[in-house]
């Protein structure tokens, strides 16, 4: 069970360690993720409730932490992203339903940095920004 952002055992009430699968009420996986003195920790997986991958990434202490990736339901890659302790740090990348890379984004410490691209829905660069450090 979870409660305040923490998982419990059920049956002794004490915070929980170990694989915590969760399900849609059609019996499909919903999420299967680590849990370690109650918080998420290591490997996690969402899924649609088709049972297709939704999101995969890793968490550290209860926060995303390193590379987490989306696709839609038909196996399309939607988003790669990277975070470090629950803040976004690295490239971000988005495509479109149509797998055409969208936008190109870089994060440092959680604050937008370097050159951030955006293409139109041809794949045609439409817009740049830099985001230097002042």
């Amino acid at each position: 069970m979870k409660k305040d952002n923490l998982f419990f055992n059920s049956e002794t009430g004490e915070k929980y360690s170990g694989t915590y699968v969760s399900h849609y009420e059609n019996g499909e996986k919903s999420a299967v993720y680590t849990l370690k003195e109650g918080l998420e920790h290591g490997k996690a997986e969402f899924y649609y409730n088709s049972g297709e991958i939704m999101e995969q990434g890793s968490f550290r202490k209860g926060k995303k932490d390193g590379r987490w990736v989306r696709w839609a339901e038909d196996g399309t890659k939607l988003a790669e992203a990277y975070y470090n302790e629950g803040v976004k740090d690295g490239k971000w990348l988005i495509w479109d339903e149509r797998g055409i890379k969208r936008y190109e984004m870089y994060y440092q410490q959680g604050s937008k940095t370097g050159e951030w691209i955006m293409w139109d829905e041809k794949g045609q660069i439409a817009n740049k920004k830099n985001f230097s450090e002042n």
